[in-house]
């Protein structure tokens, strides 16, 4: 027997709780690690090499940094087809999980990889 929607709701609220105090923190520290990792190839690397590397742990970033929100969806795929509203608290709690991490690379060390050669403005 199926728990009804609200039951399914509620239950789905505590994990994204758990969950959301959980990806905080790792989330922060993964972006700290991939923030000096880049810093650390600048400093050693030049031209093609250092862009191969920099791709390569790019890559690598762009796949940890979305696990999160593909581990959410799964873990609550009943509740989010049940429901719009689980499907934005899903949504809400990845934004959650990545706003420190993003907030950190965007007002904190954004400079700092400008002058290293990485998110450079265009034009």
């Amino acid at each position: 027997m199926l728990p009804d929607n609200s039951a399914l709701s509620a239950l789905m609220e505590i994990e994204l709780l758990k969950y959301t105090g959980i990806g905080i923190p790792t989330m922060f520290i993964v972006m700290v690690g991939y923030i000096y990792l880049l810093l650390g190839i600048a400093k050693m690397f030049r031209g093609y090499t250092r862009f191969i590397f920099s791709m390569a742990f790019y890559l690598i970033f762009a796949v940890v940094a979305v696990s999160p929100l593909l581990y959410l969806i799964s873990e609550n795929q009943l509740a989010v087809q049940k429901s719009t509203y689980n499907l934005v608290a899903v949504l809400l709690s990845y934004c959650l999980i990545m706003a420190p991490a993003l907030y950190y690379l965007g007002k904190v060390k954004i400079k700092e990889l400008q002058r290293a050669g990485y998110f450079l403005r265009r034009g």
